[in-house]
């Protein structure tokens, strides 16, 4: 057909949906083409934005950088949180005990007693949605709620759980695991984090911002598509606005909770320091997780280094 090899395995293994089946037929049609990946460039040997590759290699370097394309490539794990368990169907979790790994065998049916209770997750979501809940406070509001999965875990120690996001549909989902799951003392809003609806201050806050995911790919691939650094920059004006709409609701003594799911500095550190400078009456404070995700007080998940995806965390009380 005179279709060129980089043609027929881009499109081709992608359509076999099966781990094992896709690494045979990748297999096979590499032998018989011969083609082989040596001396391609990174972006195009592992599909990725050549801009994005060029800058992940400026800050990790080059092996640091293949590293994290080849994981963004691998076939991810299944695992969920499973409330109140350190047991159960499955593997451990690495870093939490009430943490499982699934066998993959199809797909996943819900209403399995070993499952009908568990809110299915990455490990990285799971250790930053349970270091928030053990921070502190009994009034708490959620921006950024929908599907759920900081949910799961701050609904077990807040007695009032305020989980707004941006849109109906958007808390579609969360409606349903909330059904499923039994929350209580949850209640739903739809409003927009940059100007919430509320008039009294709550003794914690947590900010699960929209951004540009580069520490999820592996779950999202087709999310690196639409990288570019137009799309970082409205991520960052995005982001300040939820803080500063943010930081009056926390009450004195309370806390502030920011995560994301990128890697990028302009989306993290930068945004600690920037909203550090800008308000000076909170401080940071640690955040809960286990010490070799933490730094600086920081929750920073490298994919490679940890085996759980890309995710960051920071905390801080407000002080006056």
């Amino acid at each position: 057909m005179r279709t060129p090899s980089h043609a027929v395995l881009s499109t081709t293994v992608p359509l076999m949906r099966r781990a094992g089946p896709r690494g045979f037929v990748n297999a096979v049609l590499r032998r018989m083409t011969g083609w082989s990946e040596e001396g391609l460039p990174l972006h195009v040997r592992w599909s990725h934005p050549r801009d994005l590759v060029q800058r992940w290699i400026d800050r990790y370097g080059k092996n640091r950088t293949e590293d994290l394309l080849a994981w963004d490539n691998s076939v991810p794990d299944i695992g969920g949180y499973v409330a109140g368990s350190e047991s159960g169907e499955g593997g451990p979790g690495r870093f939490m005990g009430c943490y499982r790994y699934l066998n993959r065998r199809g797909a996943l049916d819900m209403s399995d007693p070993g499952l009908s209770k568990a809110y299915v997750q990455d490990e990285a979501s799971a250790v930053a949605g349970r270091g928030a809940a053990l921070l502190p406070g009994g009034r708490v509001l959620e921006v950024g709620a929908a599907p759920g999965g900081k949910t799961a875990h701050l609904q077990r120690w807040s007695p009032t759980l305020v989980c707004m996001d941006v849109s109906f549909d958007r808390m579609g989902p969360w409606r349903d695991n909330a059904g499923r799951l039994g929350w209580r003392g949850c209640v739903p809003v739809v409003g927009e984090g940059e100007s919430p609806p509320f008039g009294r201050p709550f003794d914690k806050v947590v900010l699960d911002v929209p951004c540009t995911a580069t520490g999820v790919y592996r779950r999202r691939p087709r999310a690196r598509w639409r990288w570019n650094p137009g799309a970082l920059e409205s991520m960052t004006a995005l982001q300040r606005d939820l803080l500063r709409g943010a930081v009056d609701l926390v009450k004195i003594g309370g806390y502030m909770v920011y995560i994301t799911c990128s890697l990028e500095p302009e989306e993290n550190l930068e945004q600690v320091e920037w909203f550090e400078r800008s308000f000076p009456r909170f401080s940071r404070a640690a955040f809960p997780a286990p010490g070799q995700l933490v730094e600086d007080g920081l929750l920073d998940i490298f994919p490679p280094e940890h085996g759980i995806d890309g995710l960051f965390a920071a905390c801080w009380v407000r002080n006056e």
